[in-house]
C-alpha cells in the first residue's frame, strides 16, 4: 500500500485550496471515491466499508498532517485532516509555480481562452498535451505535461456560457472518468 502517495495527494489538494482560498488553521475534509483511493494506494478494496477499515488500521499513527480520521459519507471516503495538518501544509509546502499561474489565470479571467491556458503550459514546457475530450464527457479539453515532474495532474477544461473552468485529476482518475 502506497501510503506516501496518498499523503502527497492530500497535501496537493490542500495546497491548491490554500492558493485559491487562502490559509486558515482549520480542519480540512476531503472526499474520495473508493476507486480513486485504490489507484492512489495501489490496492484493490471492493467497497467503501473495506477501504474505511484498511485506512483506519493503516493510519493509526500520527503523521506530518496530524492524526487523520476516516469516515464514509455519501458512499465516498471522508478524510479529515486536523488543523495542525493545514498549518503544516501552509508553512512547509512550497506553492507550485505552475499551479499558481493556472489559478491566477482563472481567478483574473473567468472567460479565458484555450490559447491563454496553452500559454501557461508553454511557460513551463513546450512538451505538453492538449486534446479534445470524447464527446460524451462533460469537458471540452484535457491538458497535461509529458514530464510529470512539472505537474502530474490532468487538467480538464470546460468552456460554457462565457465561463471557463478547470478540474484537476490524477492520471488514474482521469482514465476512470474517460472509461465511465
Amino acid at each position: 500500500m502506497n501510503k506516501e502517495r496518498l499523503i502527497n495527494n492530500i497535501i496537493d489538494q490542500m495546497k491548491e485550496a490554500q492558493i485559491k482560498l487562502g490559509y486558515d488553521k482549520e480542519t480540512i475534509r476531503l472526499y474520495y471515491p473508493t476507486e480513486s483511493l485504490n489507484a492512489i494506494l495501489e490496492i484493490k478494496c471492493a467497497n467503501a466499508k473495506e477501504m474505511l477499515s484498511l485506512l483506519s488500521k493503516s493510519f493509526k499513527e500520527e503523521g506530518i498532517l496530524g492524526h487523520l480520521e476516516f469516515a464514509i459519507r455519501g458512499g465516498r471516503i471522508e478524510i479529515c485532516v486536523p488543523p495542525q495538518g493545514s498549518e503544516y501544509v501552509h508553512k512547509n509546502v512550497k506553492e507550485p509555480a505552475f499551479l499558481v499561474d493556472m489559478i491566477n489565470l482563472f481567478r483574473n479571467n473567468h472567460h479565458c481562452t484555450l490559447e491563454e491556458i496553452r500559454q501557461v503550459f508553454k511557460k513551463y514546457s513546450e512538451e505538453y498535451i492538449c486534446e479534445s475530450t470524447p464527446e460524451d464527457m462533460e469537458f471540452d479539453y484535457t491538458m497535461y505535461f509529458k514530464d510529470q515532474n512539472i505537474d502530474e495532474y490532468y487538467y480538464c477544461i470546460k468552456m460554457e456560457m462565457g465561463h471557463t473552468i478547470y478540474h484537476r485529476f490524477t492520471k488514474e482518475d482521469y482514465k476512470l472518468l474517460v472509461e465511465a
